[in-house]
């Protein structure tokens, strides 16, 4: 199941670390695809498409992403 849902990536990805990551969001009920984005890239997200400050010290990317899921998916 994981191998056909990682077979996206193609050409330049490490499959073995991200379905690994995949497998993880998935029992977690998290977005792989704001999840692999890492914090940083999130914030920046957020605050382009939406304008809100997301607090990101002190947080694993497991609560950022579930924070970042509640912002885009209102």
């Amino acid at each position: 199941m994981i191998r056909e849902e990682v077979d996206f990536l193609g050409c330049g990805f490490n499959k073995a670390k991200y379905a690994g990551k995949m497998k993880y969001c998935i029992e977690h009920g998290l977005d792989f695809g704001i999840y692999r984005l890492g914090p940083r890239r999130i914030k920046k997200m957020i605050q382009r498409n939406y304008g809100i400050e997301l607090d990101i010290e002190g947080k694993d990317l497991h609560t950022i992403t579930r924070e970042a899921q509640a912002i885009e998916y209102q």
